[in-house]
């Protein structure tokens, strides 16, 4: 989520700087965290674990995102795990200072629910697409998600296949017939989006 010019505000007054190199982790699911994050540059991934070990990507964040703010407001433990991609620049706040803050910025309180409510919102989407989408309007909208402005993915298929939820074999299949109608060129590692428009029938498609 971006952040509003108040919060902005408050991350360049109040917050502490933090660097990862790419592949380190933020934290851990589960780990007891009390921070609320901006990351000022770099990419950031969003996963969860079953218990049996098997990995699902929820998230790519971009600079400007902010996150962690479950914490805020029931400082239990993480909910996801965080991981850099590349090399990222970050700042946070623990609970206490913030609580400081909003104590002399009462509307703040409004910014982070806000922010909150958002967050509720964009996860009962994922939720919805994940229960109810056959795999390829899935992928058409996790594809178009994670593309962004650039109409371009930097990952591997087994990668994009942990954000859909299928196995790198159906994601392969279904990228390979993208490929023939023209929708997306691939080359190793990467995904270019050539008709972003076909790929917003695609995900659009209403399951039978």
């Amino acid at each position: 989520m971006e952040t509003s010019q108040e919060l902005r505000r408050l991350f360049d007054k109040a917050f502490v700087s933090q660097n990862l190199k790419a592949g380190e982790t933020l934290f851990e699911q589960d780990e007891h965290d009390d921070r609320l994050f901006v990351l000022d540059k770099g990419l950031l991934e969003v996963s969860v674990y079953s218990a049996n070990g098997r990995k699902h990507a929820l998230n790519l964040l971009r600079p400007e995102s902010i996150f962690g703010e479950i914490a805020m407001f029931d400082p239990g433990p993480r909910t996801a795990r965080i991981e850099a991609v590349e090399d990222c620049q970050l700042r946070y706040i623990r609970q206490a200072a913030l609580i400081a803050e909003i104590a002399r910025e009462p509307h703040l309180a409004a910014e982070l629910l806000s922010l909150a409510g958002k967050r509720m919102r964009w996860m009962s989407r994922q939720m919805e697409e994940q229960v109810f989408l056959p795999p390829a309007p899935r992928l058409a909208a996790k594809v178009l998600y994670l593309a962004g402005d650039d109409n371009e993915i930097e990952m591997s298929q087994a990668q994009l296949a942990d954000y859909v939820g299928v196995t790198r074999e159906v994601v392969s299949k279904i990228l390979s017939e993208w490929r023939r109608e023209g929708i997306v060129q691939l080359s190793r590692g990467r995904i270019n989006l050539c008709d972003a428009a076909a790929l917003e029938k695609i995900k659009n498609v209403n399951p039978t």
